[in-house]
């Protein structure tokens, strides 16, 4: 009987470490940290990044052979990926960082990556989450007088990505609006809008953002005087503009 012993080297063991969700403005450059843990040298190593679970052969980056092969490059990644550095002071392919560098960033690259890296005797994957963002217009107000001096103040705010959230407030109080209406145009984007009906004097505010961003805010102080002046200007086809201005700040 013949006894046959493989020997695997320890140094060419490895394992894929990613840092997950990554969160990018569109049209900004993200970084989809990679690396190996035991800090080997990849640059004879072979490194694959692709888009979701069932494009591995379209991949957005194939790096092999020391070189970069686009023979079968997803056509939406072509001229915006190469490697970048999960940090400042990281040595590139040379200590192990095999990181995705994706520039111009779009809603369409949205979804999850896969990091596959594989050498002559070893091989290991992991998935990072990328979620491209947009911030919209600022909010735009509009007041509508109604009976009893209550005012109906309207929010609309367009240019959004991922849904974002509206609130209301009088006086730093929460206010709970009438309606929140999203829409989404055919760029993806969302426009938000809502009603609030509020007494007058008061000063409201709307503000509109994203989870974990500064929001956008739009403030007016209705005016129950000035808006009846303006609905009966309004409705002989007279200027507004000087009565409105009054009331917003």
């Amino acid at each position: 009987m013949t006894l046959i012993l493989i020997f695997f080297s320890v140094s060419e063991t490895f394992t894929v470490s990613v840092k997950s969700p990554v969160s990018v403005q569109r049209g900004h450059t993200a970084i989809l940290p990679c690396w190996l843990t035991s800090s080997q040298n990849a640059e004879d190593m072979e490194v694959r990044w692709y888009q979701g679970s069932d494009e591995y052969d379209t991949p957005a980056l194939l790096y092999k052979e020391k070189a970069f092969d686009y023979s079968s490059q997803k056509a939406s990644f072509a001229g915006r990926v190469s490697f970048g550095l999960k940090e400042e002071t990281s040595g590139g392919l040379q200590a192990g960082d095999v990181s995705l560098k994706l520039e111009k960033a779009t809603i369409e690259d949205i979804g999850t990556y896969t990091c596959y890296v594989s050498s002559s005797v070893a091989y290991s994957s992991a998935s990072v989450s990328l979620t491209v963002t947009e911030t919209g217009r600022s909010p735009l107000l509009s007041a509508v007088m109604k009976d009893d001096n209550k005012v109906n103040l309207s929010c609309q705010s367009d240019g959004w990505y991922p849904k974002p959230e509206l609130s209301w407030s009088d006086n730093k109080t929460a206010l709970t609006p009438a309606n929140v209406m999203f829409s989404r145009i055919s760029a993806g984007f969302y426009s938000v809008h809502s009603w609030v009906l509020v007494s007058s004097p008061s000063e409201v505010s709307c503000s509109v953002g994203l989870f974990n961003e500064e929001p956008k805010e739009a403030r007016m102080q209705t005016c129950a005087e000035s808006l009846k002046v303006a609905q009966m200007k309004k409705k002989r086809g007279k200027t507004l503009h000087s009565v409105m201005l009054s009331c917003i700040q």
